[in-house]
């Protein structure tokens, strides 16, 4: 594979963050953010910089969380509070860096959210998300979870599911992919290239859902299973079952958080990328 020199094709001012989130559960309104880790670079270089803290939440951990991170109540009993903690994170990434995140939607709505309830005001920051950048230049993969991609990359054998890992694993999938980009010669031309996001996107009103989509809220107040037929602009549609936790809005969009059968991992959907869908009776 290339060497970090090799896999420019941006200009090498351009400043990005890759961050990730450990959380308490899946819906940001409701969980709060227990880690919060980021790594700073520019592409084709090794140095870099890197954030990481844990956060009190102020509330118990549920133990089923806890077996998939390993963050325990003792952990974050004296760690600062979710303000603090996002006052240097936004300083950390400073005014102009593009953030990169894997299954952005997620965590841009647990930072907005945490901001939201610190009185704090989001910055106007662009998020990409890996999600989508390799469904666009590495199709046709049965998963693009992030522990699939960094095996199929070559990157790691396994994740540990700590903030600072997984964003030092989403910088490197992110590299990667970079080097299937065309030349780009601004940033402007980057954000038309991929989806992306903002942080300030994110808003904590309440969900209006369209008429045809209001099965889905009784899917979530239930745990109810749906079966969904999904298209993306990369992909085809696809058949598969999924379990609704949540829905959200992340500016204009709203989104599903759900744990997705054929990935077998949380997945956030976007619903009008669901082409069809109906409740299955358990």
């Amino acid at each position: 594979m290339d060497e970090p020199a090799d896999i420019a094709p941006l200009p090498g001012s351009m400043s990005f963050v890759a961050f990730d989130t450990e959380t308490t559960g899946l819906w940001a309104p409701a969980h709060r953010i227990v880690e919060l880790g980021a790594v700073k670079f520019r592409l084709g270089e090794e140095s870099h910089q890197s954030f990481q803290s844990l956060i009190n939440p102020m509330r118990e951990i549920p133990a089923d969380v806890i077996h998939v991170h390993g963050i325990t109540d003792e952990m974050v009993s004296d760690a600062p509070t979710a303000e603090d903690v996002l006052r240097e994170f936004l300083d950390f990434c400073g005014s102009d860096a593009v953030l990169i995140a894997h299954n952005a939607p997620f965590d841009i709505a647990f930072v907005g959210c945490e901001l939201d309830r610190a009185g704090l005001t989001p910055r106007n920051h662009p998020v990409l998300d890996t999600i989508d950048i390799c469904h666009r230049f590495f199709p046709g993969l049965p998963s693009y979870s992030l522990l699939s991609l960094v095996k199929y990359l070559g990157i790691a054998a396994g994740q540990d599911h700590r903030a600072l890992s997984d964003a030092y694993l989403v910088r490197q999938v992110f590299e990667r992919a970079a080097a299937e980009f065309p030349r780009i010669e601004s940033r402007a031309q980057l954000l038309g290239l991929v989806t992306s996001h903002r942080l300030s996107d994110w808003r904590g009103e309440e969900v209006h859902l369209a008429p045809r989509f209001a099965p889905l809220e009784q899917a979530v107040a239930r745990k109810r299973p749906v079966e969904i037929v999904y298209a993306t602009q990369a992909q085809p549609p696809s058949t598969r079952v999924v379990r609704p936790q949540a829905l959200f809005s992340l500016g204009s969009k709203i989104y599903m958080n759900a744990y997705c059968e054929l990935a077998r991992a949380e997945r956030t959907f976007r619903l009008d990328r669901i082409v069809q869908f109906q409740l299955i009776d358990e």
